[in-house]
Formats: structure tokens, sequence, C-alpha cells
């Protein structure tokens, strides 16, 4: 039976593990994070965070609003265990989506070809599972099991006191 406009077709069991992902994050590799925050600030943001060391991806980042609830990541290499490298020609080089169970999300990445890298908890995050799979084209996509409510909590917590109008 083929689905007419107003009836939508039936989910599929990798349709159903998306469920509850919403999309929060462009990635971007930096050089230099504050040159980077404020040229990122004052051509969009209203309001951005203070660094975050991510100690076990061996970054830095900070987060830029650019609209309500959507982010520009700026990630720095803080060390030298950070493999950021080849993407500082590209400069962004992920999406991150928010997720309601980790597990399922990966799921269902995973079921259309994507490999998964470790999972980590993430200072960036309050703390929150996150993790990176990638694509056979190289393309990344972030996982991060937290609520978008929960990271507006931490993200207003968490403000630069170097804000832009």
């Amino acid at each position: 039976m083929t689905p007419t406009p107003t009836e939508p077709a039936p989910l599929t069991q990798i349709d159903q593990a998306m469920i509850g992902v919403t999309p929060h994050h462009i990635g971007c590799a930096v050089r230099d994070l504050e040159s980077s925050c404020s040229f990122y600030a004052d051509c969009f943001a209203r309001r951005r965070t203070h660094p975050f060391a991510v100690e076990s991806q061996g970054v830095s980042v900070v987060f830029v609003e650019l609209v309500p609830h959507f982010y520009l990541e700026l990630v720095h290499a803080a060390s030298d265990t950070a493999r950021l490298g080849p993407y500082l020609k590209t400069g962004f080089y992920h999406l991150c989506f928010l997720v309601d169970c980790l597990e399922s999300a990966r799921a269902g990445l995973k079921a259309r070809g994507f490999s998964a890298l470790p999972s980590f908890p993430s200072e960036a995050f309050d703390g929150a599972s996150c993790q990176f799979l990638i694509n056979s084209e190289h393309q990344l996509i972030e996982l991060a099991e937290i609520s978008p409510s929960r990271f507006d909590t931490f993200f207003a917590t968490h403000q630069s006191t170097e804000q832009r109008p």
C-alpha cells in the first residue's frame, strides 16, 4: 500500500530509534579560541559560554549561540592528544544532536552505516555521555545524551561575562 500525502509512511525500527533527537550545534575547529570567540560573537551571537576543557578529548570548547537553542561550538586543541589537525583546514567538521537515549540513537546511525567511536562524559555537556560516529565519507555526527532543558540551564549558568549586544 502506497501512503497518500495525508497518510504518513509507518515508522521503521531505525526511524523509531531516532525519535527524541534535537539538532544542537555545528562544531568548528579553530587555531585561536579567543580570537574566534570574538569574531563569531561579534558577527552572530547574543551569548556565549566561557571555555570548557574536555579532558578526555584534549580540547577546549566554547558554545556561541547563533539562534535560540542552536550553537556554534568552537573547538581548540588544548593538548597533543586532540585529533583536530585535519579539521583545521575545513573548520566546520561535525553536527551534534541532543538525544533522549544514546544507545537508541547510536543504533539508528549504525544501521545507516555509521561507525561508533568511544563514548565519553563531556564537561561541555554537564558530564553527560557523548559519542561521535563517523561514516564512510569521514563525516562526523556527535550525540549528547542530555535534554534541551538541562542544556539550557547548564548554558545559563556558564555564560561568559563578555557578552555582545
